[in-house]
């Protein structure tokens, strides 16, 4: 990770360290790792990580801020073995969300925030679609696909950057009814109230790009969102991993739950 310039104790410019996929995990899961422009995934590391998931579960899905802010965040979703086509990817997309800023007062400017950012913990997620500027979202695991293992992609050009950066993890997905009608037309969702992005617009975001024939309800289409308030199966996935990713380590530490941030156990107590 290069170094980054702080201007402030809160204001940074010139960071160079990107961003990608870490929850769920992705295919590398080095937490000093850097981004990747290259996509359509990054480069998979020597331990395979894949996320067991059944159709119609909420899946929590987060990624590093590594101190940027404003843009936003495409998923999309295909077998695996169609990976490696970025074509695939642009016509099988799940959502466009906002990749984040830390919305308390003086903590962003010109693209930047200290990292973790007011990112979300582990044990919390979103669960209203006006609450996107967290660094995560959820999605909903569509009911029509086959059994087998699938490649979520996340691509972001985030801040002021002039390129997207690509992150990918596996799921084994089980439990899915095939035979639905699930043909759709038309572009995929976009979340609301998003910081803009300094130097790509959300239309290359949208380029070529249409929803997959995906099905969220049951016996047919129906919305990706509709029971966003549902408990994701990962909801202890912390995506903010590590301090070390901060241009000021030690506000990072001061920042709720970051000196521990190991794997914490959700209960309601």
């Amino acid at each position: 990770m290069k170094l980054c310039v702080v201007i402030a104790v809160v204001l940074v410019v010139g960071c160079q360290a990107h961003s990608w996929m870490s929850c769920p995990p992705s295919l590398d899961t080095r937490p000093n790792r850097g981004g990747n422009t290259v996509g359509p995934c990054e480069r998979e590391g020597k331990t395979k990580i894949v996320t067991e998931v059944n159709a119609g579960d909420r899946l929590k899905v987060g990624w590093t801020s590594n101190n940027h802010a404003g843009g936003w965040v495409r998923l999309a979703l295909v077998p695996d073995g169609q990976h490696k086509v970025y074509e695939h990817f642009e016509k099988n997309v799940l959502k466009i969300v906002c990749y984040g800023h830390d919305e308390r007062k003086g903590r962003t400017a010109y693209g930047d925030c200290v990292h973790p950012c007011n990112a979300r913990k582990g044990c919390e997620f979103m669960s209203n679609k006006y609450d996107g500027n967290r660094y995560d979202t959820t999605i909903k695991i569509p009911y029509n696909l086959k059994d087998g293992v699938y490649v979520l992609q996340y691509m972001s050009a985030m801040s002021g950057h002039k390129t997207f950066y690509y992150s990918c993890a596996r799921l084994k997905i089980s439990g899915g009814k095939p035979s639905l009608p699930c043909k759709r037309t038309g572009k995929a969702p976009v979340a609301y109230g998003c910081m803009a992005g300094m130097a790509i617009p959300l239309s290359k975001y949208e380029k070529n790009t249409k929803m997959g024939n995906f099905c969220f309800a049951p016996n047919g289409l129906g919305d990706q969102d509709a029971d966003m308030r549902k408990v994701p199966v990962n909801p202890e996935c912390d995506p903010r991993i590590t301090c070390q990713l901060s241009v000021n380590s030690k506000a990072c530490m001061k920042e709720d739950s970051m000196s521990k941030i190991t794997e914490p156990t959700c209960s309601d107590g």
